[in-house]
This record gives structure tokens, C-alpha cells and sequence, in this order.
């Protein structure tokens, strides 16, 4: 049986960006889609796996100004990639285990450098994209029986 003290918190989540803690982080979103293609079989449709897409997003409350070095070398023609790590450490977790996480290649697709607006909280969130094979689980919380 489960119980609720063991329900993994957010709280306890750490984010690195280039081996830098980004502490202003709000969340973290990272999605694998798979990619299909329609495969009809006598009357039924079915379909086939033919690709996977990772996407990714990362909301900020802005303490520092973050990306815009990325926007700099873009404009130079560089096309910059960055390596992510997350670690989620919640000391309640089965067995005191931590889930972590690295995704390298990470290609930034959206970056709001400017967004104020009286009376808010700046924030930001930073849409982007890699491939799944970049995708790396160091360490995972296991179910125990």
C-alpha cells in the first residue's frame, strides 16, 4: 500500500543548465512524442512507430538575465546547444532514492528575455527541444514488493 507521505514533491527538485543551479526555476516539463504513421490492415487502421521528438519547457521566475548569451551567438550563425540535469531528492521517497535525469543537445526554441509588466512577477519560460537518444536516467526510484 501507498501512502501519501510517499507522493513525490516538486519541492524537493534541483535544475542544472551547463552544470549551472538555476534556484529560480518554477518547473520543468519534458515530453517524448512519438511520431506515427497510419498502417491500414484490411478495414482496421493501426499504426507504426517511426519516430520519437523530445520537447521540453522550463519556467523561470527571473532573478538573473539567463539566455541571452544564446541569443548572441545565434545571431553569429552559432547554433548553440546546452545540457540540462534534473534531481528530484524528496526524503520521503520509497528507500530514500532520488530520480535524476541528464538531456544533452538541448536546442533552445523559444527565449523571452523581455516580458514586464507592472505589478507581476517576471517570469519566463523557455521552450525547447532534443532528441530522445540525448536523454539519459541516472538514477530512478524503484518499486519495492
Amino acid at each position: 500500500m501507498i501512502t501519501g507521505n510517499r507522493i513525490l514533491s516538486g519541492s524537493f527538485a534541483d535544475i542544472w543548465v551547463d552544470g549551472d543551479r538555476v534556484a529560480e526555476a518554477q518547473y520543468i516539463k519534458i515530453n517524448i512524442k512519438a511520431q506515427r504513421s497510419d498502417v491500414q490492415i484490411g478495414i482496421d487502421v493501426d499504426s507504426k512507430l517511426t519516430g520519437l521528438k523530445g520537447e521540453g519547457e522550463l519556467k523561470l521566475r527571473q532573478v538573473y538575465t539567463r539566455f541571452y548569451d544564446v541569443v548572441d551567438r545565434a545571431k553569429k550563425g552559432k547554433d548553440v546547444r546546452l545540457t540540462i540535469m534534473t534531481a528530484l531528492k524528496d526524503p520521503d521517497s520509497v528507500g530514500g532514492n532520488e530520480e535524476r535525469y541528464r538531456i544533452g543537445g538541448i536546442a533552445l526554441d523559444d527565449i523571452p528575455l523581455i516580458n514586464y509588466e507592472t505589478g507581476k512577477i517576471n517570469e519566463q519560460v523557455i521552450r525547447f527541444r532534443f532528441t530522445p537518444s540525448s536523454l539519459e536516467n541516472l538514477a530512478s526510484i524503484e518499486a519495492v514488493s
